[in-house]
């Protein structure tokens, strides 16, 4: 085996693409995206005896001038076979001497490859794969493994997913996403509708993912950055946005309502004629809610926006935000809906919901994320986590330490500015 330095990008990414692993950070237009935050980046690889790549690994460089320091990054780890044990070990090994001789004080790969196998509740399954050797192979090679912590607590990247699989028909697809036939038929009626978009329709996700910020106080994504990452990755981003008719949803609501009091009169038996009383009441009431809210006026207004990249066979869900609006108004299920049909057509084979929190705990948070992303039916994924290889140990604790107190206050002068 050879450890290859700056691989030709078009041969990087063939690889890269066509890998079970990959992610889009592991594709060479990654490197241009994170050009501000890493001030450069490197192409790595290993091939066998024959020159054939079997290996890929993007590793960046970030400088931290105010503490004289640099460490290195491999975003969701390599991109090989990982029934390679051999080949792990030897890529794992050239990656830390790289990193070293960069000059960083540390490498750092937080991988995406499943650690054990688990059923869609998130409960281990007796029996099933088990990814482990891997973390004891790179502790063996000189990388200290962070810990199989909870999803959001201070990870780089998201440790756990759901990704739904796409390489069978939608119909059954269908089955296994919960209530779908409900939403669908409720979207359908209130005219809730679902379309491709442009670059200059990003305005939609800004003010989106605004809306959400004032309420959850974290800093909001600009356009430049969602600009920035559509031409990195021209011709692999897909845009949608959702929106709706108030006006003709309350129309739509009304006749419904006449539909169900004419279906009224031919009813005998009580516990029917209750049912449908109770549905009309409800369609009523949703009515009102339109009024009250100042939402009847005949026009299309935008729920939400979904942004997302498909290489090869692979989609992942970048950003999605939707506005608060009335319940049964349900704009990221339909982005969603209208995605995986869409992604389908055009030859996916997974679809990535890119993170949880990992915790199945009504209780939790992030729950309700959680439980929504469950719904469509998805595989859970629980990754192996991050790994460090230090090369010089009193720096590193001095970085930790720096990071962790900036991290604090960051986090609460982002709250007190954007919270509302």
């Amino acid at each position: 085996m050879k450890f290859v330095v700056d691989v030709e990008p078009k041969r990087f990414d063939a690889f890269a693409i066509a890998c079970p692993l990959n992610h889009y950070s592991k594709t060479s237009p990654f490197i241009a995206f994170k050009k501000e935050e890493y001030q450069s980046g490197n192409l790595l690889g290993v091939e066998d005896e024959e020159g054939n790549l079997i290996a890929t690994a993007l590793m960046l460089h970030r400088r931290i001038p105010l503490l004289g320091m640099q460490f290195s990054y491999v975003q969701y780890g390599f991109n090989l076979a990982i029934e390679n044990r051999d080949l792990i070990a030897y890529f794992a090994k050239q990656l830390k001497e790289y990193a070293k001789a960069k000059g960083s004080i540390f490498l750092r790969m937080d991988f995406n490859i499943p650690r054990l196998e688990h059923d869609k509740n998130g409960k281990v399954v007796e029996n099933g794969f088990n990814h482990e050797y891997i973390t004891e192979i790179l502790k063996e090679n000189g990388y200290t493994h962070l810990g199989y912590n909870y999803g959001y607590s201070g990870n780089w990247m998201s440790r756990f997913t759901y990704r739904l699989d796409l390489n069978r028909p939608f119909s059954e697809i269908k089955k296994g996403i919960k209530r779908y036939q409900t939403y669908h038929n409720k979207n359908e009626m209130r005219g809730v509708a679902v379309h491709p978009a442009t670059q200059e329709d990003l305005a939609v996700l800004i003010q989106s993912q605004k809306e959400l910020s004032a309420k959850l106080g974290f800093k909001p994504n600009d356009v430049s950055y969602f600009k920035k990452l559509w031409d990195c990755y021209e011709g692999n981003v897909y845009y949608y946005i959702v929106d709706t008719n108030y006006h003709q949803a309350k129309l739509n609501l009304q006749k419904e309502i006449d539909n169900l009091e004419m279906h009224l009169q031919t009813l005998k038996d009580e516990n029917k004629k209750e049912i449908t009383q109770k549905n009309i009441q409800a369609l009523e009431k949703e009515i009102h809610e339109i009024e009250n809210h100042g939402l009847d006026i005949d026009e299309r207004k935008v729920l939400g926006a979904k942004f997302i990249i498909k290489l090869g066979e692979n989609v992942w869900n970048v950003n999605m935000y939707t506005l608060k609006t009335l319940l049964n108004f349900r704009g990221a299920f339909a982005l969603h809906d209208y995605a995986i049909q869409d992604m389908i057509e055009k030859g996916a084979k997974t679809y990535d919901f890119e993170g949880i929190s990992g915790s199945m705990d009504p209780s939790d948070e992030y729950w309700g994320q959680t439980d929504f992303k469950k719904s469509f039916g998805g595989d859970y994924l629980e990754f192996l986590g991050e790994f460090d290889a230090i090369f010089d140990e009193k720096k590193y604790a001095q970085w930790k330490k720096a990071r962790s107190l900036y991290s604090r206050v960051r986090r609460k002068l982002r709250f007190l500015k954007y919270k509302k």
